[in-house]
This record gives structure tokens, C-alpha cells and sequence, in this order.
């Protein structure tokens, strides 16, 4: 796979502003560029329009997956696009322990081929993105770590720009191009000052210095600052099928979660209403299993906090 690292920086730069706005969002995007023989050469890419009308996660609604089709044909015809088409997509999780979707999944069976690239970002808080490349459900290579040009000099391979750490375990699969610079104009000596304008400087700190002087006891009134803006909770609750069960997942780092008195799970299987309380090991795991077959459930993860207030989710799974 070979992509440029102005392409591989745009799309780190984006999933990093979305997951750190006030919810933490995942965002979707085509990849375009060409294929010939198991070679993929990413050149562009296009963020796949996404309300976030069922959650903050990338989930699209039924009148958006309805639209996916017309808006990835329409693609190959943008001026920006050239003669590229279309060879994948990448998805972005704003949390750690990213783990494919059924849906995202589903949306790749439905609308990629099987030989198309499905690119699984994740987002780390220290603004760097773990890719996991999969062709449909099936991992391909390791994770590959993309860090931010201002990221430690020891933890980069190329100065001044984004940088891929490699995995030493496992050969590479994965080529990072640098865009062509120009060569830069030869540099040109400045004349030394001249007296004239040691003159001027020592005028110009002279007149400074007395406007300060005249103005030594006038002091300027406090600077008010405004509250910071109160963060908006988001528990990033979500559901997912496995083998005779069902995995529900929250965000375990919420801080809302740390500060609650109570924290409840409720299911309601069919015509069945359970409730779990969940103990602060079992909130920090960030995971609990439902052992159910059932085609269809509501989850709710409600959490009641010290003042009287209580932050609250609620997943429909399979409707």
C-alpha cells in the first residue's frame, strides 16, 4: 500500500479534530487512487457525509446509507479526482481498543468489493492514530502508528513531518512516500546596519521608555475571564453481535463515570427488563456480555452523579 504522507496527515489531522471536539466523533471517508496487481496507491480522499443522528460513532442512518450509493458513483467525476477511482474507505473510533462494527461491516459488503481497502483508525489522546488495514472483515497486516510532526524527535523517522512507526515483528506492507520539494533559493546576505539606523532604534527606546514612565501608576482594570465551557458527557454506548451473545461497550475514561455514585446497566430483552449495577472495576473494563439471541434489544446506561443529576444512553440494537 503506498500513500503519500500529505494524504496520511490529512487524514490523521481530521479524525484527531473530531475526536477531540466537544463529543468525540468518528468519521468516515472514500479512499481513491488505482490498483494493479495487489498494489494500492491511495493519491485522495473524501469525508463520507455523516449527521450523527445515532450517536456520536460513525453510524449512518437508513436515508444516508440510501444516499452512499449515489454519493461514491459521483466520485471518479470530481476535477480533483482526475482518472483515480475508487479503492476503499476508512473508518475513525475516538477512543482506544477500536474493534470492527457489524455495521461498518455490513456497510462494506453492501457497498465495496471484497478486494477493497477497509482502513480502521483509531485515535490516541496524545494525537497520533493506529491504521489497521483489512480487506473486509479480515485484518491484513499489524496496525501501523502515524504520529504528528511535533511528536518527539526519538519516536520519528523523518524530520519536521508525519512519521509511520512500524511494527519490528513483522515485515513491512506499507509505503510511505515524501511529496517532492522544491530546492530552496540560495540564501542572500543582508548589509550590515548602518549607522542611521542605530540612531532610529535608540530614538524609537527612548520615546518608549518615557511613555512608560509617564504611565508607571496607571494600572489596567482586571481582566474578567469568562467560565470555561462545561464539557458535554457523551458514553459512546454501543452494541455489537457475537457467537450466541451480545458485547456491549461503553467509553470507560468517561469522566462522568469516575464521579457517579451509581452506575446501571438496563437491557430489555423481548419482554424481559434487567438491570445490572455496575461496579467501578466493571465501569473501567468498559465491556459487559449478554448471553441472548434475541434479533432486537434496548440497552440503557444511566449514571447518577453526586448533585442530584443523572447522564443517560440508550442503544436500539437490530431495528
Amino acid at each position: 500500500m503506498i500513500c503519500s504522507m500529505t494524504v496520511l496527515e490529512s487524514i490523521r489531522r481530521e479524525c484527531v479534530r473530531a475526536a477531540r471536539g466537544p463529543v468525540p466523533l468518528g468519521i468516515g471517508g472514500a479512499l481513491m487512487g488505482s490498483a494493479s496487481g495487489g498494489d494500492y496507491r491511495i493519491r485522495h480522499w473524501h469525508s463520507i457525509p455523516c449527521r450523527y443522528q445515532r450517536g456520536p460513532s460513525f453510524l449512518l442512518t437508513k436515508d444516508e446509507v440510501g444516499g452512499l450509493k449515489d454519493f461514491l458513483a459521483h466520485l471518479p467525476s470530481l476535477k480533483s479526482v482526475g482518472e483515480d477511482v475508487l479503492i476503499g474507505w476508512f473508518v475513525s473510533h475516538p477512543f482506544l481498543g477500536a474493534e470492527l462494527r457489524d455495521d461498518e461491516i455490513s456497510l462494506h459488503q453492501r457497498f465495496f468489493r471484497s478486494s477493497d481497502l477497509f482502513l480502521l483508525v483509531e485515535v490516541h489522546p496524545d494525537g497520533a492514530i493506529e491504521v489497521g488495514v483489512h480487506r473486509g472483515a479480515r485484518a491484513m497486516q499489524p496496525v501501523w502508528r502515524v504520529v504528528p510532526s511535533h511528536a518527539p524527535r526519538e519516536h520519528r523517522r523523518i524530520p519536521e513531518t508525519p512519521s509511520v512507526i512500524v511494527p519490528q515483528s513483522e515485515p513491512s506492507g506499507l509505503t510511505v512516500t515524501e511529496e517532492p520539494r522544491e530546492n530552496p533559493e540560495p540564501e542572500r546576505r543582508q548589509p550590515a546596519p548602518k549607522k542611521p539606523l542605530l540612531l532610529l532604534l535608540a530614538a524609537l527606546a527612548l520615546v518608549l521608555f518615557a511613555f512608560l514612565w509617564m504611565n508607571r501608576d496607571r494600572t489596567p482594570p482586571p481582566m474578567v475571564l469568562p467560565p470555561p465551557p462545561q464539557p458535554v458527557p457523551t458514553l459512546s454506548l454501543r452494541v455489537q453481535r457475537q457467537q450466541g451473545a451480545l458485547l456491549i461497550r461503553w467509553n470507560p475514561v468517561e469522566p462522568t463515570l469516575a464521579l457517579a455514585q451509581q452506575v446501571v446497566l438496563r437491557i430489555t430483552d423481548g419482554p424481559s427488563v434487567i438491570e445490572h449495577p455496575l461496579s467501578e472495576a466493571m465501569v473501567r473494563q468498559g465491556s459487559f456480555v449478554h448471553k441472548s439471541d434475541a434479533p432486537a434489544l434496548e440497552v440503557e446506561l444511566r449514571a447518577s452523579l453526586p448533585d442530584g443529576r443523572s447522564v443517560a444512553e440508550k442503544v436500539i440494537y437490530g431495528r
